[in-house]
C-alpha cells in the first residue's frame, strides 16, 4: 500500500539527485535560450498571476496532498512569524518583512527562498534544496512542497531565509 509519508525523504531525494545530474546538461541550455528569450512575458501585467493560477487549479484538482502541504506551510508561517503575505509579482504568495521579500510559494508547491550564496551552495550540495529554477547562480533556493511531511524541512529553510533577510548574514544555522 502506498503512503504519502514516504514522499518527503525517499522519493524526493532520489528525484533531487536525478534532477541535479540531468540539470548539469539541460539547465544551462534552458536558461540561456528559453528563459532569456521569454523573460519579457513576465513584464506583461497579470500574465504571471494567470499562469500561477493555472498551476494552483491543477494542484487543487490533481494533487491534494501537495495542496494540503501548501496550506499547512502558510498557516505555520503566519502563526510563527509576524510577516505579511501578499500576492507575489510573478504569481503565488509572497512572504515579506515590511518591503523585504523572504520568499514566495508558487501554485504548484515550489517554494523559493533567499538564503545567500554560501548557504545555498551548502544546502544544494547536501541535497536539502535545489538551485533556484530561474536563477541558479544567485542566493535563491527552490524547495518542492510535495506532501505534509516536507513542511518541517521547508520551515527550517524559511527560518534561515528570514534570519538572513533580517540581519543580512547568517548568525546561526538551523539544523
Amino acid at each position: 500500500m502506498f503512503t504519502f509519508s514516504r514522499c518527503a525523504n525517499e522519493r524526493a531525494l532520489a528525484g533531487r539527485r536525478e534532477w541535479t545530474r540531468q540539470s548539469n546538461l539541460v539547465k544551462p541550455i534552458i536558461r540561456r535560450g528559453l528563459v532569456k528569450k521569454l523573460r519579457w512575458l513576465a513584464r506583461i501585467p497579470v500574465l504571471p498571476q494567470l499562469f500561477d493560477a493555472g498551476l494552483m487549479i491543477a494542484t487543487m484538482l490533481f494533487d491534494r496532498p501537495r495542496l494540503r502541504a501548501m496550506e499547512m506551510f502558510e498557516n505555520a508561517i503566519r502563526r510563527k512569524y509576524s510577516i505579511q503575505t501578499r500576492p507575489h509579482r510573478f504569481g503565488g504568495v509572497g512572504f515579506f518583512f515590511g518591503t523585504t521579500e523572504i520568499g514566495h510559494l508558487h501554485g504548484n508547491g515550489l517554494l523559493d527562498l533567499f538564503v545567500g550564496k554560501s548557504f545555498r551552495t551548502e544546502q544544494v550540495r547536501q541535497g536539502r534544496a535545489l538551485p533556484h529554477h530561474v536563477f541558479p547562480d544567485s542566493g535563491w533556493i527552490s524547495f518542492w512542497l510535495r506532501c505534509p511531511a516536507d513542511i518541517a524541512q521547508a520551515l527550517e529553510l524559511f527560518e534561515v531565509g528570514s534570519r538572513y533577510r533580517k540581519t543580512g548574514q547568517l548568525i546561526s544555522r538551523v539544523r
